[in-house]
Formats: structure tokens, sequence, C-alpha cells
């Protein structure tokens, strides 16, 4: 990886671990409008007014929400409605330095098992322990010289 991609991957992934927890709390059942809508004891007409739209609006956004289908848009509309902010992130599952590292791994030993099958063919076999060398070698190699292909399939 280049220094400045290093760092870059390294900036976000210190930004987005204290989102990983929400990342693996699923939204209430009926959505999080919805539920906060209620809690604050507040009608969809209420929130609609406050929010500069239609009360189908708002139900409809409710419904969406619970679809998976919501624009952020209006999402952001009816949270500012509610006195709340819209949080709207990209959670890694890992982080990105290890999917990063994670892929490179799967190129280096598809290139490097490809390369000893065809060496046993004639007879010129490595041991594991040269093949597991030879991987991380080439892994690191990827790593330190990313390309633009390094994503594809």
């Amino acid at each position: 990886m280049a220094r400045f991609d290093e760092l870059q991957v390294r900036q976000l992934d210190e930004a987005l671990e204290p989102l990983k927890a929400l990342g693996r709390r699923s939204p209430p059942q009926r959505g999080w409008v919805r539920t906060i809508r209620e809690s604050l004891g507040m009608s969809q007409r209420q929130v609609a007014a406050r929010a500069g739209i239609s009360t189908t609006g708002v139900r409809s956004a409710e419904q969406n929400e619970v679809k998976g289908t919501v624009q952020l848009d209006s999402l952001e509309k009816l949270a500012a409605a509610m006195d709340c902010e819209l949080v709207y992130a990209l959670v890694p599952r890992t982080s990105l330095k290890g999917f990063i590292a994670s892929r490179a791994e799967s190129i280096a030993r598809n290139l490097v098992l490809r390369v000893a099958e065809s060496m046993e063919l004639e007879d010129q076999g490595t041991t594991d322990a040269e093949l597991s060398r030879q991987i991380e070698e080439t892994k690191q190699e990827l790593l330190r010289n990313r390309n633009r292909r390094f994503w594809d399939d």
C-alpha cells in the first residue's frame, strides 16, 4: 500500500471503530422513525407538520424504512422533526486494513498455488513451508504495490 493509502486506511479504521457496535445492532422491528416518534408521544400528523411533509409521507417513510427502501433525505427530515441526527455510515465488519490484507492473501495464494501446480506437473514440487513463505512474500508485495486491478475478480 502506498504511504498515503496506509494512513487513510488507518485513520478510517480508527474513526469507524466506535461504530462497530451499531453495525451489529438490528433496528427496531417497527423501524427507528416509528419507534422514536411513538416514544416521544408524537402523532404522524405532528411529525409531518414539523418536517414540512404530508402525513402520508410520514406513513410511507415509516413503512419504507421497515422494508429497507426509505430514502435518506426523508429520514433526515423526519429525524430533524424529532430533534434527532441521522447518522449514516458504512461500518466494516472487521477493518479496512484486514479486508485489504485478506484480499491480498487470496490473490497471493491463487498466484503461488497456480505456479506450484504447474511445477508439480513437471516434478518440481515445493514444500508446504516454501509455499507459505512464497504466499506471504507475494501478499506483502501486493500490499506495497496495490494497483487498480486489485479488486478485480
